[in-house]
């Protein structure tokens, strides 16, 4: 069951847009899974640019976490303010992970559909009209040329009959650029312990893509790397790039608002001046002031 809708609603679509794009840039897949990474990226685009935003504004709030942290001992207590404070600053923590989560079934589809759509055997292009559509348009744009650049994309570097092979140049770029993309996304961290962890998690995820990209297609391997160079792009814009003194390009209301929601959070209640003591007379008026108001 499950199967079966993954097939309808990812795969298939998947590998006939493959084919489409594939029959518009002029028989070249390299160039069209180029292209289907920028499709992706832009459709996606409301959501990333939702994710910038809500990093920022975690940003801004990261000196009032730690406050919180080191006032208040008990953790029911401290997990009530930390949500008190992402409540006030209008900051939601999951906001972030959206379009992270939204790769990995983009990544599984697009697996199966390019050892789909670059079939190995007669047996295997006879399976792959089985996921086309029936438009002439698209039926006949297979079989494809799996080669762009001298390189095969439907190869894993685990395939490849040496290490010269160019398959192996992917593995070191899918490696670099999701450095790249860890390295250009600023994040403030006051906890030590957090910025350990994010200093190991910026060496570790790296080396964790670049451990799949051996197994995965080069296809794959191209994908990925196109869309964290496009990220590399949108973190330069959203946080600058302080290396080079390249200033912020996308300004946010969403951070200054949670600094000026921390900000007012932070601050003690300002105290009310005390009421004026009432009289039996009137509020602040003696017997002798209200006798001479009195009409004659």
């Amino acid at each position: 069951m499950i199967g079966d809708v993954f097939t309808l609603v990812l795969l298939d679509p998947m590998i006939n847009f493959l084919v489409l794009l594939n029959n518009i840039f002029f028989g070249s897949f390299g160039l069209a899974l180029i292209a289907f990474t920028f499709i992706i990226r832009l459709v996606t685009f409301p959501l990333t640019r939702r994710q910038l935003h809500q990093s920022r504004a975690l940003q801004a709030v990261q000196p009032r976490m730690a406050e919180i942290n080191k006032k208040y001992s008990d953790p029911k207590r401290r997990q009530e303010e930390m949500m008190k404070l992402y409540r006030d600053a209008g900051v939601n923590p999951l906001g972030c992970l959206g379009p992270m989560l939204l790769q990995f079934p983009i990544l599984i589809a697009l697996f199966y559909a390019i050892r789909q759509t670059l079939p190995e055997s007669p047996e295997a292009l006879e399976a792959l009209s089985t996921h086309l559509y029936s438009w002439n348009y698209i039926q006949h744009a297979v079989p494809i040329n799996e080669f762009f650049l001298g390189i095969d994309l439907k190869l894993s570097p685990n395939d490849a009959s040496s290490y010269l092979s160019p398959a192996w140049l992917f593995v070191i770029l899918v490696g670099a650029t999701t450095w790249l993309q860890t390295k250009t996304t600023v994040t403030t961290v006051t906890d030590e312990r957090a910025r350990a962890q994010q200093q190991m998690m910026a060496y570790m995820m790296p080396i964790m893509f670049a451990f799949f990209a051996l197994s995965f297609p080069t296809g794959v391997s191209l994908y990925w790397t196109v869309n964290s160079l496009i990220q590399i792009g949108f973190n330069i814009v959203t946080y600058g790039l302080p290396a080079l003194n390249i200033q912020p390009l996308l300004k946010s209301p969403a951070p200054a608002m949670a600094a000026a929601s921390a900000t007012r959070s932070a601050q003690p209640p300002v105290a009310q001046p005390a009421p004026e003591p009432r009289t039996p007379n009137g509020p602040g008026r003696s017997k002798r002031q209200n006798r001479r108001r009195r009409p004659q």
